[in-house]
């Protein structure tokens, strides 16, 4: 299994956030009009993908406990993990399997609250790339899996970011299936516009996509499913539990602060709550309200997948955890597990409701 983008990943972590302009940043202190500042690191357009989140900050939640967030954009979760262990985030969107690369260079990151109940991601394969090798769409889906990827050496596949979740889940399916990572498909790291317009014209050939790219290039007759969902949880159940976003928190800021912590996930919950509760149309005037810009069709098709993923209550199982620290033992991002306590807290949020 291909490796060598984890010894990159791991000197990036040693550096600091200086182009950010984020150096003069003191994470948790007091901001404009007597609030408690928290740092939240996050990456491209959230506006449905972290739903809880962006409802509490709609809906005023975090500001009526006295938080003001102060949001660090980067490019994808390693420079996200990276913000957490400098000290330059308190709280950052990513998964679990990339914040233990953190805690394997002993530096307290911790799980701190549930995003999504479980990954929805498919394979998607280009129906412009599968024409041009002569296959027929129709009849390439009908093949059992092995013998699908066995017609695909060669492919280009999309991920996110280099040495990040959906790279190493990309490889492990890939190795599972018996293709070589290194020499049989080519793995490049474009955005989210980029994959999709590939995957439309035939340059991307494959992308393990979440919802609602997968679902909504299949409908539109661009794509094909490499693997369906069923299909991954039967084989590679890792990789269906290995989940894209999570709530990670600096747990020594956290222990430091932790009455701003609690206030934040408590506010974070009420967000929850109000997308369990609430219909798709209502989260969606909600978010109007700090995304006024957004794209009907589309918002739509992102907020009917993550409201169905979203738990009713953010802390996690316990086969939840193990299974997404397997993964990323198994997936070559760590080279020592950690335990559920290690790995996880739900120390600041609030208490369950009777």
């Amino acid at each position: 299994m291909r490796k060598p983008l984890r010894t990159l990943a791991a000197f990036a972590l040693l550096l600091p956030l200086a182009a950010c302009g984020l150096d003069d940043v003191e994470p948790g202190a007091a901001a404009a009009a007597g609030a408690d500042r928290v740092l939240v690191g996050t990456s491209g357009d959230s506006a449905g993908t972290q739903l809880a989140y962006n409802i509490a900050r709609a809906e005023g939640y975090f500001a009526a406990e006295g938080i003001e967030v102060e949001e660090v954009q980067v490019n994808g979760a390693p420079l996200i993990l990276q913000a957490l262990i400098n000290d330059q985030a308190n709280v950052g969107f990513l998964s679990l399997s990339t914040a233990l690369q953190g805690r394997e260079h002993g530096k307290n990151i911790k799980l701190g609250a549930a995003v999504q109940i479980t990954n929805d991601w498919t394979p998607i394969i280009s129906v412009a790339y599968l024409k041009k090798k002569g296959i027929d769409p129709a009849a390439f889906v009908k093949l059992p899996p092995k013998d699908r990827l066995a017609q695909i050496k060669g492919s280009v596949w999309a991920v996110n970011a280099a040495g990040g979740l959906y790279e190493r889940a990309t490889i492990y399916l890939a190795d599972h299936y018996g293709l070589d990572p290194e020499r049989d498909i080519e793995i490049i790291p474009l955005d989210q516009v980029n994959q999709v317009a590939g995957v439309k014209d035939g340059a991307v050939n494959v992308w393990l996509a979440s919802p609602p790219n997968n679902h909504l290039l299949v409908q539109s007759g661009h794509a094909v499913e490499l693997l369906t969902h069923d299909e991954i949880v039967a084989e590679t159940p890792l990789v269906a539990n290995a989940r894209s976003a999570e709530t990670i928190i600096n747990d020594d800021w956290a222990r430091g602060h932790s009455d701003v912590a609690k206030r934040f996930f408590k506010a974070y919950q009420r967000g929850a709550d109000f997308v369990v509760g609430h219909s798709v149309p209502e989260i969606i005037a909600s978010l109007g309200k700090v995304y006024p810009d957004l794209s009907d069709a589309r918002i739509t098709a992102i907020v009917e997948a993550n409201k169905k993923n979203t738990p009713p209550d953010s802390r996690h199982p316990t086969p939840a955890i193990e299974a997404q620290v397997a993964f990323a033992v198994a997936s070559g991002n760590i080279k020592k597990t950690f335990t559920v306590d290690e790995a996880y807290t739900d120390a600041y949020l609030p208490p369950v409701a009777p």
